[in-house]
């Protein structure tokens, strides 16, 4: 009875010893020399020996997330080897040969799934570029591609993967919807700031849906002037404002102007106008692109890029994002896109 006693209170002990949220990353990497960093964003948290290839972190987390190995010692600088993980409680593996192109990463949920899906993707993009493909092979791919991202989502609700899949499918998804995907995964996942952050957006998102009132932006115009969305919509001769998100440096974006400027060149004199707002961080690139391709509309920034209460307001995650009010105020359409920007508008006023 006393033995029995004294092994259960060891094996308390060394319970205590390893606190739930720990971690241990062990690395064997082929070539890898000196020293590894564990980066958290472009902060390093922690730094390990390597030894012929072989080295190991330790610690604490106190909820999953992404980070990266790596030898580079500060940003910007020269490397050998990196690689994404997912810093949760567990053993990770991450081991490279003198013959791979890539490192596997196993042990943890997350991590399993990650590796499992970076490894289905990149097998079918092999195959794709493979010049023995044939094209209806290659078509088949793309549908492939398109549906890997959500079968690996179905089967991952349960850890921190599945989360960064939703984060991936947000833009397609209205506030509402992405608020019911989120509720779906256990309470532990919903508490991680990813899933913390993605629910504030998706609140955002659910404010801006069609049929909800827009909200004011203020920003300067060229002139460094302040000029309100509310001015524009509540001008008399404005039926219609299309809110248009976009910067000079987005391919998509420019891509959209000449549809952009056959409708206002349409219907600007009927009532329809447009809030561009760029989010360059270049003045002068700002306003060459605004010159050089004639977009003789209203244009505003805050020339911050990302970084400004519009983008939060509309909960923009990319661009072109465009929102349509109408005089009332309410969002009638959003991203409305090539020729479908014409037609709604044709439709609203009339040919």
């Amino acid at each position: 009875m006393k033995k029995t006693l004294i092994l259960a209170v060891a094996a308390a002990a060394l319970c205590a010893c390893t606190p739930k949220n720990a971690y241990v990353i062990d690395g064997h990497i082929a070539g890898l020399e000196n020293t590894v960093y564990l980066y958290e964003g472009n902060e390093i948290v922690d730094s390990a020996a390597v030894k012929e290839g072989v080295f190991r972190f330790k610690g604490i987390v106190e909820q999953p997330a992404v980070y990266y190995v790596s030898d580079m010692q500060g940003e910007g600088q020269t490397y050998t080897f990196a690689q994404q993980i997912v810093l949760e409680p567990g053993k990770t593996v991450i081991t490279k040969t003198a013959d791979d192109d890539m490192a596997t990463v196993t042990g943890t949920p997350s991590n399993e799934a990650l590796g499992a899906f970076n490894q289905a993707r990149r097998a079918l993009i092999a195959e794709y570029r493979d010049a023995a493909t044939s094209d209806e092979r290659r078509e088949a791919i793309e549908e492939e591609v398109d549906g890997l991202t959500d079968t690996a989502y179905e089967a991952n609700r349960d850890n921190y993967f599945g989360a960064m899949l939703l984060q991936e499918k947000a833009y397609d998804l209205s506030g509402q919807e992405l608020l019911a995907e989120i509720a779906e995964f256990p309470a532990e996942l919903q508490a991680t700031d990813l899933l913390v952050k993605l629910k504030a957006h998706a609140e955002q998102k659910a404010r801006t849906e069609v049929g909800n009132d827009y909200i004011d932006i203020v920003q300067p115009n060229a002139a460094g002037e302040p000029i309100s969305l509310k001015s524009v919509v509540e001008n008399p001769a404005v039926k219609y404002t299309l809110v248009d998100f976009w910067a000079s440096w987005c391919g998509p974006c420019m891509g959209e102007v000449p549809h952009l400027k056959k409708t206002y060149k349409a219907f600007h004199k009927r009532g329809f106008e447009i809030y561009g707002i760029s989010f360059d961080r270049a003045r002068d690139k700002w306003l060459a692109a605004v010159k050089t391709n004639g977009m003789n509309w209203i244009h505003v920034s805050e020339v911050n890029g990302f970084d400004t209460q519009a983008t939060k307001d509309y909960a923009v995650q990319a661009i072109p994002t465009n929102y349509l009010i109408d005089a009332e105020g309410k969002i009638v359409a959003k991203n409305l896109r090539g020729e479908a920007l014409y037609q709604k508008i044709s439709e609203l006023l009339g040919e």
